[in-house]
């Protein structure tokens, strides 16, 4: 069994994640309070920014309009502003969404492992290690993934063409090249079945592209049509790419189940009847008659990308992609934010945001280009609750004019003020050439005008590098299991047979309805026998829940199975912490589940019995053993399976199923 000192992996993933998020909130007030005593200092006020006085950083325009954190997008190019603003936002969203309750338990068997079905070896290897590193370190590689993600985000939105904006596009392109090869399959693209419908070719791929434009195409570039043609091009291709998955034959959607599964997967999703009832009519139409329903699936995108393509973006051919990609996002992908695992709003987002840049990109008129970008540029700026800086040249954009324009935005003008030249340089006032700063106008560098958005960033990246040690140290042994291992041996080598099978060890606990309890009590029973910490927060609860679901698996075996858990908690052992705890999880509802618990003494005593080891930590949650014990109908102890070292076996994934094929191999009649 462990040694007190050998703590489980997944208590320090918890410790480890918890330490980074209060290194995050500190980090946070002590920008705060450094942002205030710099403005006091500065004589712009005595209170934090939304208090009354000077505005934020003492940045003001004509008649005193406090200036938003987006002022950069003002000067920027229409389509350019949309798609920094649209994907720095879908990171964040996607941050925030890998931050939900059942991604740490859920991930692995929701997400990563379907990916894998079916690919080629190369994406199945690297998508193993995903997986034995996963399961390794279950909460700290998913708060390094929420980190990364909304690092990626605020960086995007914030940082502009500066370097904090440009390192987060290149962060997003190796990150995102990454999730699109591990957590999407490569978009399904070699495997069977894959369609636009599900998300093939992967949102994700949508985001690496977007970000190479970002880099590659300089900002002076993004006035005339060439970028937006090259948005355009795109969502046409995706389109017809989208045309061609759909009416292959080999992908089988033109007979049998095939279509009326990728609706019904969509419309399984917890959400209110109001969206899930056009799904499953979908569903239920692609069922009845398949040929029809996929001849229209196949037909509108192949039109509207071939329309797209042949012309200038007509309003016809606009309000086609657009209406076939709603119709995508809601029917067929669900949205992809609803039922709790899922990772990102799914591609038709992505690729009617690249729609809507080429239309703002002056594709959807037959304005000259200067006029288009008149016209383009206020809407985009309504949109972001901005009004419009004005822009005072007759002729095509040129470079010194976007640079002058860019560095207005930068260097804290006025929505009113007209740009009438170049500025001197980054850090040189907002003034024409030559000439100071009005007073109130902001000087130095945006680096120290802005510290709070810098901090934050370095804050978000700083605690996703505090995640990333136990992560790369637990890599050789990833990168050394075996393929094709179930995600429990993966975890912790499976079930161990107890060799001679003795009886269990004897004990006399209180149950949470305030019955003794005894191992007669469980005699001719399959009984499930763990120690839970009745106030954990990080393990303990994924391990309840995988209980919960083993119960529910053998619900028709109700009577014949039990699942018994001790208290591994000295300090809280009342039969309130108890019940706290089974309320909390939901397993009052469970009829065969009991939790057991006595004075300290009588508790440390059955410890020692079944080798668990506790250690009552100075600050934070105990740590103990993670032991389940499968104990037979005739009272003796069949198999156990433990969690003891760094980086240990554990049982937090993908146990429900093991767990239930064991008891049916002891279960009479099974």
């Amino acid at each position: 069994m462990g040694q007190a000192a050998n703590l489980p992996a997944q208590y320090l993933d918890a410790r480890l994640t918890q330490v980074g998020e209060v290194a995050l909130l500190a980090a946070l007030a002590v920008v705060w309070v450094a942002r205030w005593l710099v403005r006091r200092q500065a004589g712009a006020g005595d209170a934090p920014d939304g208090a009354s006085g000077a505005p934020a950083g003492g940045v003001t325009g004509q008649g005193g309009s406090r200036r938003r954190w987006w002022a950069w997008f003002e000067a920027g190019p229409p389509s350019r502003t949309l798609l920094q603003a649209g994907f720095g936002a879908l990171w964040l969203l996607d941050g925030l969404l890998q931050a939900q309750p059942a991604m740490p338990r859920q991930f692995v068997a929701m997400v990563l492992e379907p990916a894998m079905t079916g690919q080629p070896r190369v994406i199945g290897e690297l998508g193993r290690v995903a997986v034995n590193l996963w399961s390794l370190h279950t909460v700290t590689t998913d708060a390094l993934t929420v980190f990364l993600q909304v690092a990626i985000g605020w960086g995007i939105l914030v940082g502009g063409d500066r370097l904090l904006g440009r390192c987060s596009l290149a962060a997003s392109v190796v990150w995102g090249t990454v999730v699109w090869l591990l957590g999407e399959g490569a978009g399904d693209l070699f495997g069977k079945g894959g369609t636009f419908l599900s998300g093939t070719p992967g949102a994700v791929l949508v985001y690496v592209g977007v970000a190479l434009l970002l880099l590659w195409v300089p900002a002076s570039r993004w006035d005339d049509q060439r970028a937006a043609r090259v948005l355009l091009w795109a969502v046409g291709g995706l389109l017809l790419l989208a045309a061609l998955l759909q009416g292959l034959p080999a992908e089988g959607f033109w007979h049998g189940q095939a279509l009326a599964r990728v609706f019904q997967a969509a419309a399984q999703n917890p959400q209110p009847s109001v969206l899930a009832a056009p799904i499953t009519a979908m569903a239920d139409l692609a069922r009845s008659d398949p040929v029809v329903v996929n001849a229209l699936w196949t037909a509108v995108p192949a039109v509207a990308g071939v329309w797209l393509l042949i012309r200038r973006a007509p309003r016809g051919a606009v309000g086609l992609a657009a209406l076939y990609l709603a119709a995508a996002w809601w029917l067929g992908m669900d949205f992809g934010v609803l039922g709790g695992t899922g990772t990102d709003p799914n591609i038709a987002l992505p690729v009617g945001l690249l729609l809507a840049a080429a239309w703002m990109g002056g594709l959807g008129s037959t304005l000259p280009a200067t006029a288009r970008v008149r016209q383009a540029r206020p809407a985009v700026h309504r949109l972001l609750g901005r009004r419009s800086a004005p822009v005072l040249s007759m002729g095509a954009p040129s470079p010194v004019l976007g640079g002058a324009l860019a560095m207005a935005g930068a260097e804290g003008m006025g929505p009113h003020r007209p740009v009438m030249g170049a500025s001197g340089g980054r850090g040189s006032g907002p003034g024409p050439r030559g000439e100071p700063p009005e007073p109130g106008a902001a000087t130095g560098s945006w680096w120290q005008r802005h510290p709070l958005r810098v901090w934050l960033a370095l804050a978000l990246w700083g605690s996703a590098l505090w995640c990333l040690p136990p992560v790369l140290t637990s890599l050789p042994r990833a990168v050394r299991e075996p393929a094709g291992v179930t995600l429990a041996d993966v975890a912790s080598g499976g079930l161990a047979t107890i060799p001679g099978h003795p009886p269990v060890p004897r004990f006399r606990l209180e149950n949470q309805d305030g019955q003794m309890v005894t191992p007669a009590s469980f005699r001719g029973k399959v009984v499930f026998l763990s120690f839970l910490d009745p106030v954990c927060y990080a393990t303990c609860p994924v391990v309840a829940e995988e209980l919960a679901e083993v119960a529910h698996l053998l619900r028709s075996h109700e009577r014949q199975v039990a699942f018994v858990a001790i208290d591994a908690n000295p300090d809280f052992t009342s039969l309130g912490s108890i019940r706290a705890f089974d309320a909390e999880h939901g397993l009052t509802g469970v009829p065969n589940w009991q939790f057991l618990t006595g004075s300290p003494a009588t508790l440390e005593a059955v410890w020692a019995k079944f080798g668990a080891v506790t250690q009552v930590a100075q600050v934070g949650m105990v740590a103990h053993s993670l032991l389940v014990y499968v104990i037979g109908p005739g009272g003796r102890e069949q198999a156990v399976t433990e969690a003891t070292g760094v980086p240990g076996p554990r049982i937090e994934v993908g146990y429900a199923e093991m767990f239930a094929d064991e008891a049916a191999s002891l279960l009479p009649h099974a």
